[in-house]
């Protein structure tokens, strides 16, 4: 069934350019020894990101300094996938990261081999780098070989920021009733929040209905939660996030916002 023609013709979408995709070869593995012939360069600073996305907070105007800041003071975040006529059933996913106002905040791009695609479906390992509207990398979640339908091999995923530091990960909870996930603070090693999917979802928990809904708590309160829903207007699904609580940081928009993705691809993914 073709898409409709907004989300079908998506390469360039309000200043923001979806990720190329990668060689189709496999990645070259070295055997040999390599010599390093130059020195590593210090951090070019971060373009700063256009003006328009700044926002105005009661008295305060926030402009965002780094990739994942421009999330602050969002109440919700909507994640589409996008769709090309040329795609066949080993191809990478692609997204688009939306603000509730519809404008494109993130473009995710996956990677990963077609070796591992083909083999191991939806709980291949992967990267997903998403770019901001300076078309800079502004996160990267990284997944491991894991498979859906095997409880005993816990599910995980890291959310890192460039040029390589890790903010956190999302860690599968050894359940057997009900789809549960802690999201972990890199700095402190500590869960900050607990995700619950639905109860009574079967065993091993990954035969969930297309809709259904997660909910993000920490200390008995409710500070987020995810759902997955039919959007009508755009024919197809979109996986959202609402940030319940205000004063969530940007980083806790950052893990949550990985969290989604991993839900996305252990539950709500049906092409390899």
């Amino acid at each position: 069934m073709l898409q409709n023609d907004a989300v079908r013709t998506l390469q360039y979408d309000s200043e923001i350019r979806v990720a190329q995709q990668p060689s189709p070869q496999e990645p070259r593995v070295y055997d040999s020894h390599i010599s390093i012939t130059s020195q590593p360069r210090p951090e070019a600073p971060r373009i700063p990101l256009p003006v328009p996305i700044a926002t105005v907070t009661g008295s305060r105007t926030f402009i965002p300094l780094s990739g994942y800041d421009c999330l602050a003071d969002l109440p919700s975040v909507h994640i589409e996938q996008t769709f090309e006529l040329n795609e066949g059933v080993s191809s990478e996913n692609r997204y688009v990261v939306r603000s509730p106002l519809g404008d494109a905040i993130f473009a995710a791009s996956e990677s990963s081999t077609e070796k591992n695609r083909l083999l191991w479906g939806t709980g291949r390992p992967f990267q997903m780098h998403l770019l901001d509207k300076t078309h800079q990398e502004a996160l990267v979640f990284r997944k491991k070989l894991a498979l859906g339908s095997l409880c005993c091999q816990p599910k995980s995923l890291e959310i890192w920021i460039p040029p390589g530091n890790v903010l956190g990960r999302v860690v599968q909870s050894p359940t057997f009733m009900q789809p549960e996930f802690y999201i972990e603070d890199e700095s402190t090693g500590q869960p900050v929040f607990c995700v619950e999917g639905p109860a009574n979802s079967g065993f091993c928990c990954f035969c969930l209905p297309r809709e259904c809904y997660f909910k993000i708590h920490s200390g008995g309160n409710m500070r987020a939660s995810i759902d997955h829903k039919w959007l009508a207007s755009k024919s197809q699904y979109t996986t959202n996030i609402y940030f319940s609580d205000v004063k969530l940081t940007a980083k806790e928009r950052a893990l949550i916002l990985g969290s989604a993705f991993l839900l996305e691809y252990l539950y709500f993914q049906t092409r390899f």
